[in-house]
């Protein structure tokens, strides 16, 4: 194939085009091959600028297709035979006439290819089957072939233009068994018998106008159930004796489909919908439209017994397909690259459609909270200078789209996930502009793209300048700032003569843009000010920092933060005198849930940064303040309970201890978190109830941070008496009949062990050895969550012979996996006496380890290798750091004394992670 060549649009090479597809396929479900013939009534394409006097010629898109013959029919109603010639290394066919006519249509009979699937790594592409076992009589006699066009398989099914921008009608007629159901894009319209065979006529009516890569059809042995959506027919159709396990799937999409049409103020543009489950599918799931495809076993579920992850992932599944058919089908982009945007809207448009329709509990309560999450996590790797996340529009530039790409070629996460960010962000801004309790105002919006352009191909320009004309905000610019610039800034926010001054610079995790010189446009950064009135109401003032900065006609005392509800793509730092109105706000309840995760995780992410060449004061010891200062207030009696907030606070308070036992005195700050600890035991309070659970109903975050408090507050009496309390419910559990969470299972074991004697660390030292399963139908974990947790507590034993049997346990078991977790204690150990023994113990068995872990041919070797490799860096990393000279030693002898094993490298890795630490660590006093 010719590399240099590239696929040139058939849209413009043709002097005529398509007007619609009639095709009449003949499949026999045991034969390699399939019989075809097309009919392609033509139009003249008014973009042609070439010689319309010169002899008639079309070309097509084909793939694995033999043409048996090909037909022009003139005006007059005269027929011309027609010369076929293959380009089949650019998969496309020539037909041409002697002479120049006035071309009516062509008709084309041709022979295909049906793909045999066996195993789950053949490819599913153009026209496949494959038999499989019904769950009723476990035949394997039971036959399945269907289509997969996207991106260019079409062509594999009859000659076509398999352009997006084409896109026409398309009537299918299908020949096949009678026993078989045949389901396609549009309704079946009628179905007759072909006297003196086993086969039948299945006649669909024409589609709308469709673009080839969401046309296709399925035929084979299925079970078939149906619902309604209002007047749409919902229908599944299913392999046999599976039918129930697709109930909830359809009545999913019957109950969402109303709802889509609510939201996006368009009627569901076709006149049913049907969901076919095939044994196997490349791409998982297909939005043809109409007709969604999806492998089964990723939508089969049994409702009674499913658990909710499951039916939260079908439910996940059938929005966003169900988006596609607005989205994608109805209206479609004109190019490939475009991909990311068209998967994005349908993950965001799905997901807030399941907000609306609430089939479960959780696709309200977590909504808001899980997209917080993904923003989150996708700003902590979209933030380095050495591995940057290009912009969407380098992205595009570099993505190779020809006939050869497929789906899993074009697709890319990453900004699959970061489009998902910048619809939210626009949304947002519609919802801000009109005071809004939701996104209506930009669905609102959004219909107009639908109207406007049903049927058609666009660019994204188009639809975003739709979008302009309902705002006040420049959308246009808006999205060339996104599209075009990398990562994210960094929101400094400051007081300058009693105003408020907001800057904006590119964020880098450990590095910054002055020092290595890179490129720092200013974004379009939406403030989203949470500000107090006059009249003493927090309201959302927008403004678009679109400069470096901007000052702010705002007191300060009415000020209360950027980025409401944390909905943009930013980060926010505060000068102190700002953090203290903060405070105080904090106090009075006058920031969401979101305001707050997006505060901590803000902070959080900075902890530790060195320190920037502007604005210092806001960094290094200033972050820590803030996280300390705010757990503080949330400590506060009068501060509302808020789970999700605490587990955030905490998960960070957590690092700085773990980073101020090995790297500092501690002593002030063990006294610290001793009193906040104690503070929020008593504040959260309900302990009695939480040690007397009978019943598997309850809020994970909330006990996720019960554990946390308990851990932390392990030193009280109280405490440890409900530690006491949840470890007798736990292994007594036939007896008690007490339900213990999994959340809970660490300070269960941890403080448990802390207090242990020598007959309570042998239970718990045997259910590592060997996990006892009676009790696990009074909790909700499994035998190795327990495993994991009990081999997880062994050092958090105090007394020395205790810790002597955890180290030796940990040696004799050392070619075992995960043997490592029993030392964790140790990170929290900060008494000299106890890493003076983990030292001593490492030391005396370092040699035996390395020369065993060395040895050949063996996986047991393989597996010390790793184990020792972790234990190094637990003991040189973190619990020496206080003698690091010693530490220094160690090494240079073991790198001369033994082969190499890689131990001076990996301290590197260890120390190039102290870096952070270290400076953490380095605002220990002022933090105190």
């Amino acid at each position: 194939m010719d590399k240099t060549w590239t696929d040139s649009p058939l849209e413009l090479a043709n002097a005529y085009l398509p007007q619609s597809y009639d095709l009449s396929l003949k499949i026999g479900h045991v034969k390699p091959n399939f019989q075809g013939q097309v009919r392609i009534p033509l139009v003249q394409n008014r973009s042609y600028t070439g010689e319309l006097s010169a002899p008639f010629s079309i070309t097509l898109h084909a793939h694995k297709l033999v043409i048996t013959s090909a037909e022009l029919t003139q005006e007059d109603g005269s027929k011309e035979k027609l010369k076929v010639t293959y380009d089949r290394a650019h998969q496309r066919l020539v037909l041409t006439s002697e002479s120049a006519v006035a071309a009516s249509e062509v008709h084309i009979t041709f022979l295909g290819l049906v793909t045999q699937i066996k195993t789950f790594r053949d490819e599913t592409y153009g026209i496949f089957k494959t038999n499989y076992s019904d769950s009723v009589h476990g035949r394997s006699d039971n036959y399945v072939i269907a289509t997969h066009a996207q991106p260019f398989g079409c062509r594999q099914i009859f000659p076509v233009i398999d352009e997006l921008t084409q896109k026409v009608p398309i009537s299918l007629t299908i020949t096949a068994k009678s026993l078989f159901k045949v389901v396609s894009n549009a309704p079946l319209d009628t179905e007759s018998i072909v006297d003196m065979t086993e086969n039948s006529v299945y006649k669909f009516q024409p589609t709308p106008p469709i673009a080839p890569s969401v046309f296709g059809f399925v035929v084979g042995d299925f079970e078939h159930i149906e619902n309604a959506a209002g007047n749409t027919p919902v229908g599944a159709y299913v392999t046999k004796g599976d039918a129930r396990y697709a109930q909830y799937a359809v009545k999913v999409a019957s109950t969402l489909l109303p709802l889509f049409e609510s939201v996006l103020g368009v009627n569901y543009p076709l006149p049913k919908l049907d969901i076919v489950t095939l044994p196997f599918l490349s791409d998982a799931v297909m939005e043809n439209w109409g007709m969604i495809t999806v492998i089964k076993d990723t939508l089969f579920l049994d409702e009674a017994t499913a658990p909710e992850e499951a039916k939260t992932h079908v439910r996940l599944l059938i929005a966003h397909q169900l988006t596609h058919q607005w989205i994608g089908n109805l209206v479609s982009v004109d190019e490939w690259k475009y991909t990311w945007l068209v998967e994005a809207f349908a993950t965001f448009v799905g997901n807030y459609v399941l907000l609306v329709a609430e089939i479960e509990k959780n696709d309200r309560t977590g909504y808001n909270l899980e997209k917080l999450h993904a923003v989150q996590t996708f700003m902590d790797s979209d933030c380095f200078a050495n591995e940057p996340i290009a912009s969407f529009h380098e992205h595009m530039n570099l993505l190779g789209v020809d006939f050869t790409a497929k789906t899993s070629t074009i697709f890319e996460r990453n900004y699959y996930e970061k489009g998902m960010i910048l619809i939210n962000m626009i949304a947002t801004l519609f919802q801000l502009e009109a005071g809004a309790s939701d996104l209506a105002p930009f669905f609102k919006a959004f219909a107009h793209v639908l109207t406007k352009f049903e049927h058609k191909t666009i660019k994204p320009f188009e639809m975003w300048s739709v979008l302009n004309e309902h705002t006040s905000y420049e959308i246009l610019t808006f999205v060339h700032s996104w599209t075009r610039y990398v990562g994210y800034p960094v929101v400094t926010v400051n007081v300058k003569n009693a105003k408020i001054v907001v800057t904006q610079n590119r964020f880098l995790f450990n590095d910054s843009v002055e020092a290595l010189k890179l490129e720092n446009n200013p974004y379009h950064v939406p403030l989203a000010m949470k500000v107090r009135s006059n009249d003493g109401q927090v309201k959302v003032a927008n403004l678009m920092l679109t400069d470096r900065s901007m000052e702010l006609d705002i007191p300060a005392s009415q000020f209360l933060s950027l980025n409401a509800d944390n909905q943009f793509y930013y980060k926010t730092v505060y000068a102190p005198e700002l953090q203290n109105v903060i405070f105080e706000n904090v106090l009075r309840n006058e920031f969401s849930t979101l305001d707050l995760i997006g505060m901590i995780k803000d902070y959080g992410k900075i902890l530790g940064q060195p320190l920037p060449l502007h604005d210092q004061q806001l960094f290094g010891a200033n972050q820590l303040l803030f996280l300390k200062t705010l757990c503080e207030k949330l400590a506060e009696d009068c501060v509302k309970t808020d789970f999700e907030v605490l587990k955030c606070a905490l998960g960070y308070i957590e690092i700085i201890n773990a980073v101020f036992v090995h790297f500092t005195a501690y002593t002030a700050f063990e006294a610290w978190l001793d009193l906040l600890a104690t503070r929020l035991f008593k504040k959260i309070g309900g302990w009695d109830l939480v040690s007397s659970l009978d019943s598997m109903v309850y809020d994970q975050t909330e006990y996720e941070v019960r554990n946390i408090v308990l851990q932390l507050a392990s030193k009280s009496k109280d405490a440890q008496n409900v530690c006491r309390k949840l470890y007798k419910n736990l292994v007594n559990s036939g007896v008690a009949q007490k339900f213990v969470p999994k959340e809970l299972y660490s300070l269960t074991f941890n403080v448990t062990m802390a207090t242990a004697n020598m007959t309570e660390y042998k239970q718990v030292l045997s259910l590592v050895k060997n996990s006892n399963v009676s009790f696990l139908k009074h909790t909700n974990g499994s035998a190795n969550e327990v495993q994991t947790a009990a081999v997880s507590s062994l050092a958090f034993c105090q007394k020395k012979d205790l810790l002597s049997k955890t180290l030796n346990f940990v040696h004799n078991n050392i070619d075992s996996k995960m043997i490592e977790l029993a030392l964790i204690g140790f990170k929290y150990k900060p008494e000299a006496e106890s890493r003076q023994l983990l030292w001593q113990w490492y030391r005396t068995n370092y040699d035996g380890w390395v020369r065993r872990s060395l040895r050949k041919g063996s996986d047991w070797s393989k597996q010390i290798g790793i184990t020792v490799a972790n234990i190094s860096r637990l003991v040189l990393g973190e619990v020496m750091q206080y003698k690091k000279e010693e530490v220094t030693r160690f090494i240079a002898d073991k790198c001369k004394a033994l082969p190499a094993h890689g131990l001076q490298e990996k301290y590197d890795e260890v120390e190039f992670e102290n870096e952070e630490r270290r400076r953490i660590a380095s605002y220990y006093d002022e933090l105190l």
